[in-house]
């Protein structure tokens, strides 16, 4: 199986805000996907409004460690729901659950999909 993974189109600064896929600061490439997994690579199809923790230098592979997420995505928590229960992965869970707050994640302890849409 293949996923496609978010790669900078030119030299990223730190702080920088990604906007959408495709557009001026990254492109997908094309990754098998159990490696897409195993080095946490972040999705094309992810990166808007993703604020980037350090420079990225230009065709250099983007991972999660390299972002902070937009707070309470729906399609980040759908990602980790898949990679707990299709890969039995639960290091993207982990990370969503440490990015928000405390009583956030006291509240919501447990399966992914006890999150409910922010209105």
């Amino acid at each position: 199986m293949v996923e496609i993974c978010a790669v900078a189109k030119r030299d990223l600064k730190a702080d920088e805000i990604l906007d959408d896929y495709g557009m001026y600061m990254t492109y997908g490439e094309a990754v098998n996907s159990d490696e897409m997994c195993a080095r946490r690579y972040l999705p094309e199809g992810l990166v808007e409004g993703c604020r980037l923790k350090r420079d990225i230098a230009k065709d250099a592979v983007m991972t999660y460690d390299d972002v902070v997420l937009p707070a309470g995505r729906l399609a980040d928590r759908l990602r980790a729901e898949q990679y707990r229960s299709f890969r039995g992965e639960t290091w993207l869970e982990e990370l969503l659950n440490a990015a928000g707050s405390p009583e956030r994640n006291a509240s919501q302890a447990g399966r992914i999909s006890s999150y409910a849409p922010a209105d």
